[in-house]
């Protein structure tokens, strides 16, 4: 499928029914409502699922990635919604960053790992080896820290634990080939990794790649098929196949059709028997974030949004790519089940190394609605300070925020030359809404319309006309595009008066 890079969403239609929400948004100006410290870097996420809440974890850094001052957060919801303040994984400067923050061992035994800081020199892929470790216990407290790899002059191996299951968990973990290879190169597993992460096991006598940093084998992310193979998905699209269970595996290869660059690929079996895979679909862009799906694990198609909205970057700081990025879901290592009768895949993401998000895609993951009796096929994108809500038969957008905006899209069938008629209201006596009417496929370009409100607590009845319609969003300010990396002056990212608009009765006709 093609792709638009000049676009947000690259002119690509949504999933029906995504639904996506802030976790953690970066200020300055306000760090006693943000992280304690108002540091504006926020990267490399991970997610679990235990005792029926949700968990992402990631890394903070003051200004610059893999840099000190730096920390380790998580956060945990019950709905994916709301989501607690964030507080340290690990004490600041026992941790570094990893790829995955959490193991789930066979005795139903949490773990929360990291790589153990040893000094506050720059961190590298290459100097995350040694480990430390804690238990998620089951009422959501942390245990003590332990050095689970490695050793330390001041941190008890785990084996000092008098805690049975723990060290069994422990063992488990150290003893998963796979769940390690998801570090870069191999690094957590020393002799045992993957040999295709050493230049000789390749005919050339060099990993490929466009230099000795990126090369194939980042960032793996493993599916098992049907069939018993075990797949692996790295960085740039590179594709490996084991059949003895991660003991040997097939020379890696990029699929012609596979187009990504150097953000994470994910991949995933969803609880439906189905597979994922979200990815940038660029070389160059880590934006948007998209989905195809497969009933093999062979064949994907479908190409859909995930995240199509692109903020402004708000702060500066090294190595800071925009776009939604390094995108991970639930692995099975991560997952105790608790919530296995909700039938939704969850992925967590950065946004512009920045804020951290996540979105919850329901399942079966459809690339269509057969018809426009769906009430369910609300697309929402709900910033913290912008926060979106169904409310019965209306949704309810409100923004306090100066930088994003609240925004919600209802997907039909595809019709053409159709009239779209709702009802909205605004909160307040003064404020605009914009309306955008847009094709399955752009081009041609959507229709947008502003809406203006002088009376509070008034519904108003709307028809607008459109050559071609699939769907209807409707957002607290303007379309931006591409936001691109546009520092703000720090003492104005906090919230503004807020601003509400009500939505119904959103119906299209030929």
């Amino acid at each position: 499928m093609q792709v638009d890079p000049t676009l947000a969403d690259a002119g690509l239609p949504p999933a029906v029914g995504v639904r996506s929400f802030q976790v953690f948004r970066a200020s300055k100006a306000v760090p006693q409502v943000t992280d304690g410290k108002g540091w504006t870097y926020h990267h490399h996420v991970d997610m679990a699922c235990w005792k029926g809440r949700l968990y992402v974890g990631w890394n903070s850094c003051e200004r610059d990635e893999d840099v000190w001052p730096s920390r380790e957060l998580y956060s945990t919801s019950l709905d994916g919604r709301t989501w607690t303040d964030p507080v340290e994984l690990f004490p600041q400067g026992v941790s570094t960053p990893l790829r995955m923050y959490f193991f789930r061992g066979s005795n139903d035994r949490m773990l929360a790992i990291a790589g153990h800081r040893t000094d506050t020199a720059d961190t590298s892929e290459d100097r995350k080896w040694p480990l430390v470790v804690s238990e998620i216990r089951a009422d959501h407290t942390l245990g003590e820290v332990f050095i689970l790899q490695g050793s330390s002059p001041t941190i008890p191996m785990f084996d000092a634990s008098r805690d049975d299951g723990f060290m069994t968990a422990c063992r488990e973990l150290l003893s998963d080939n796979v769940f390690l290879e998801q570090q870069d190169r191999g690094k957590l597993l020393g002799p045992r990794r993957m040999k295709w992460h050493d230049a000789k096991s390749w005919p050339a006598g060099a990993v490929p790649g466009d230099s000795d940093k990126w090369v194939a084998g980042k960032a793996y992310s493993f599916i098992r098929r049907g069939d018993g193979v075990l797949v692996g998905f790295s960085k740039m699209g590179w594709v490996t196949t084991s059949r003895d269970d991660g003991k040997t595996w097939d020379q890696p290869l990029v699929p012609p059709t596979l187009v990504t660059g150097k953000a994470k690929v994910w991949a995933q079996r969803t609880r439906d028997g189905r597979y994922a895979l979200v990815y940038n679909p660029s070389r160059k862009n880590r934006f948007p974030l998209v989905i195809v799906t497969s009933d093999d694990g062979i064949h994907f198609r479908d190409m859909r949004i995930v995240q199509g909205e692109l903020p402004i970057q708000r702060y500066a700081g090294l190595h800071r790519s925009i776009g939604p990025q390094y995108v991970r879901g639930i692995s099975k290592w991560s997952d105790d089940g608790s919530r296995a009768g909700e039938k939704a895949m969850w992925l967590a993401y950065s946004m512009s190394k920045e804020d951290i998000w996540v979105s919850r895609v329901p399942l079966p993951v459809r690339a269509d609605v057969p018809s426009d009796d769906e009430p369910t096929a609300w697309n929402l994108y709900s910033p913290k300070w912008a926060p979106v809500t169904i409310e019965g038969d209306a949704v309810r957008l409100e923004d306090r925020d100066p930088h994003d905006y609240a925004s919600a899209a209802r997907i039909f069938a595809e019709h053409g030359n159709a009239t779209v008629t709702f009802e909205a209201m605004a909160e307040q006596s003064d404020g605009t809404l914009e309306v955008e009417i847009a094709p399955k496929f752009l081009p041609p370009a959507p229709l947008r319309k502003t809406l203006h409100f002088d009376r509070a607590n008034a519904w108003q009845s709307f028809a607008i006309a459109a050559p071609s319609l699939h769907r209807v969003t409707f957002r607290t300010a303007p379309y931006r595009g591409i936001g691109g990396a546009k520092p703000v002056d720090p003492d104005t990212d906090r919230p503004h008066e807020r601003v509400v608009f009500r939505v119904r009765n959103v119906h299209p006709s030929a």
